[in-house]
């Protein structure tokens, strides 16, 4: 089904469906989050390209935020379809487009839509969700309609990575028992204004639903240390623990093939910080 067109951008295409857009909890604090995580963000890159050499044709980004993997796909020639709910964070991707060349800017299609309702033209060869995208889809139900539309939109021979944290009881437990306190976890200079950004987070878990709501603060302070802006986000994020996820993916129509620890492919143990399972369509010859 053709997508309608949005009127902000040409480049942007809207999903439709019943339910009411959600708000954008990234439009405050979007003009901050490349400075945050150029320095904290997971080290996938060389993970996806490899994985998009051995799969080749169109893929399929989820939560692409500003375009942090999307684009380097796109320089390394090949096609994505980049889809994220949030219009700020693909406002600042299409600028970043604007500085690219005309043979990256035509491999790469930004799409404004909530990966719940799912409903694009043509099928993709690798499907992916970096950075534990998939954990801002809450409900049960929702989760399953995410995955039976990727099972939709995946080639016959495709795979999909699923990524998410690898929950440490001991460490949610332990922030339980703490309270939800502020905690600094960054501080950096935006080399454009000069200004000092810290970011702040704030975590209450929820055990009986599996749920982090997390919050992030931003300060942002000008060269003399005088405060000049603050803004929050918040947002949900539901673990899953690993045979959860494995069996959802199964119950879903999907097949693990791999389960990582981390993206230098290490084992999935214990100790592990993510769980990483690259799946393709059960029951494929």
């Amino acid at each position: 089904m053709m997508q309608k067109q949005l009127n902000v951008s040409k480049d942007y295409r809207e999903i439709t469906g019943p339910r009411a857009e959600p708000a954008d909890e990234y439009m405050a604090t979007a003009k901050y989050y490349d400075l945050v995580y150029t320095h904290t963000a997971p080290q996938d890159l060389s993970f996806y390209g490899e994985l998009a050499q051995q799969f080749p044709g169109p893929i399929l980004e989820l939560g692409c935020g500003t375009g942090r993997v999307a684009l380097k796909l796109a320089r390394g020639g090949q096609r994505v379809v980049a889809l994220d709910r949030s219009r700020a964070m693909l406002q600042i991707l299409q600028q970043k487009l604007e500085a690219e060349p005309e043979s990256v800017r035509q491999r790469i299609e930004l799409v404004q839509g909530d990966m719940e309702q799912l409903e694009l033209e043509g099928d993709f060869a690798l499907i992916i969700a970096p950075f534990r995208a998939f954990q801002h889809v809450l409900a049960a139900e929702g989760q399953r309609a995410c995955l039976n539309a990727i099972q939709g939109h995946l080639k016959p021979d495709g795979r999909f990575v699923y990524n998410a944290f690898n929950p440490n009881l001991k460490y949610i437990v332990a922030a339980q028992e703490r309270g939800a306190v502020w905690q600094q976890d960054h501080e950096c200079i935006d080399e454009a204004s000069g200004h000092t950004v810290r970011r702040y987070h704030l975590c209450r878990y929820d055990g009986e639903k599996q749920v982090n709501d997390l919050s992030f603060r931003y300060e942002e302070y000008d060269a003399q240390g005088v405060l000049l802006s603050t803004c929050v986000d918040r947002m949900g994020m539901r673990w899953q623990y690993r045979w959860e996820a494995q069996y959802l993916l199964e119950l879903c129509g999907f097949e693990i093939e791999q389960a990582y620890g981390d993206y230098d492919q290490s084992p999935l143990d214990e100790q592990a910080r993510e769980l990483i399972f690259v799946c393709g369509k059960a029951g494929r010859k």
